[in-house]
Order: C-alpha cells, then sequence, then structure tokens
C-alpha cells in the first residue's frame, strides 16, 4: 500500500510530463491548422481583410496576464501571501478580460459581414478599403460593381457569379482559430479559479507550489500560442 506522501510524490513526478505532453498535442493541432490556412489559401478565392482592432487589445491583455502571473508565484516563492493572492486575482480578472475581447473582436468581424461559414457576397464595405479579394496569391481586379481576374485587364469575365457561391474561408479559419485558443483559455481558468480558491485557504507555501507551477506553464502556453496566431494571422493577410 502506498502512504499518502508517496502518492503525492509520484503525482508531483507525473504531473508536469504530462502537462507538457498535452501541450505538444495542442502545438501539433494549430500547427496543423495554421498550415491548413496557408495550404487552402491558395486554392480558392481568398478574402483578406484587417483583424479586428480588438485583437490588438487582446494580445496586451494576455501578456500582461502573464506578467501578473510571474508576480504572483515570485511573491509565494517569497512567502509573501497577500501579493500572491493579488498577483493571482489580477491574472484571473486579465484572464477573463481577454475573454471579453475576444467576443467583441468577433462581434466586430460579423458586424462587417465575415461570419464563421458566411460567404464573400456577406461582405461589407469598400474593395479595396475594408477587404480584397485574391485568387492565387494575387488581387482581383474590381470595376462598376464586377470582380475580375487579375491579368482580365480588359475587363472580359467578370467573376461575380463564382464569387457570390464561394464561402468566406477565410474569416471561418479565424473565428475556428481564435475560438479554439479560447476553448483552451476557457480550461485555463477554471484551473486558475481553483488555484486562486487554494490560495486563500492557505494551501500554498514556498516549498509546495505544484499546482501554482503547473497552472503558470499553462497560461504562459497560452500567452505564447495566442501571440503567435495573432502574429500569423496578421502577416498571413
Amino acid at each position: 500500500m502506498y502512504t499518502s506522501q508517496e502518492k503525492e510524490e509520484t503525482r508531483q513526478k507525473a504531473a508536469k510530463p504530462l502537462l507538457w505532453l498535452g501541450i505538444i498535442s495542442i502545438t501539433m493541432l494549430f500547427a496543423g491548422l495554421t498550415s491548413g490556412y496557408v495550404v487552402v489559401q491558395g486554392d480558392n478565392f481568398w478574402v483578406s481583410a484587417p483583424l479586428p482592432q480588438l485583437f490588438w487589445v487582446s494580445s496586451g491583455v494576455i501578456l500582461l496576464s502573464s506578467a501578473s502571473f510571474i508576480f504572483a508565484l515570485q511573491s509565494i516563492r517569497r512567502n509573501n501571501q497577500q501579493s500572491f493572492k493579488f498577483g493571482l486575482l489580477l491574472t484571473l480578472v486579465l484572464g477573463i478580460g481577454f475573454s471579453v475581447t475576444q467576443y467583441y473582436s468577433w462581434k466586430q468581424m460579423i458586424h462587417s459581414g465575415n461570419f464563421l461559414a458566411g460567404k464573400i457576397a456577406d461582405l461589407k464595405g469598400e474593395f479595396g478599403k475594408d477587404y480584397v479579394i485574391k485568387a492565387q496569391g494575387e488581387t482581383l481586379l474590381y470595376a462598376k460593381g464586377s470582380y475580375y481576374g487579375p491579368n482580365d485587364v480588359e475587363l472580359k469575365k467578370p467573376l461575380n457569379e463564382k464569387i457570390n457561391q464561394a464561402f468566406n474561408v477565410s474569416s471561418g479559419f479565424k473565428y475556428i482559430l481564435s475560438g479554439l485558443h479560447l476553448a483552451h483559455l476557457f480550461g485555463g481558468l477554471i484551473y486558475l479559479i481553483i488555484v486562486v480558491f487554494r490560495a486563500f485557504g492557505q494551501r500554498y507555501r514556498p516549498d509546495y507550489l505544484l499546482d501554482v507551477e503547473l497552472c503558470g506553464i499553462y497560461w504562459h502556453f497560452l500567452d505564447i500560442l495566442w501571440i503567435y496566431l495573432f502574429g500569423f494571422l496578421y502577416f498571413i493577410q
């Protein structure tokens, strides 16, 4: 029979490797999705439009949340319980703030006619100013309400019928990438809430921080993952 101390030691040895295995799996998922984004981009009519401005705010908020978690971890290592609790609560508030900015970013996209499963015909705004449509990486020509191929300088073959039937794949990918990230962040928020409650129950001390360290590793990973996704979507446009 294992004693409670032996069980705890076994859990501590297994916890971090298991967490890193999960992080590697999530990384492979998003690597596959972003690779698919690049491949699909060359095979469809592709809408290139600016990212929602609130994505910039989201990036700032999640970076601050990582900083506040670092502050919390450094505080408990110095056995400063008050600063530790403050840092955790601030991280939680910023995590919720990130989720809110993501929601309003999606509302901005919807307002501009970019839907999860919408069509290019749903777009609102002015071609060339609010968005452009590309085919195989080249911007289509637009004149008098009609779209033409990049090389159709004489404007002989309008593409409106094909474009009106085409799905806005670019928009769908933005929802999928940001939505999946947010789903994983919700898992981090739940774990963070548990850590906060335990912190207020005086469960942690400088020599007993496994849960805090695991939560921190996952939270910083989510931070890095979002910055990668945001940078990818920004530069791929």
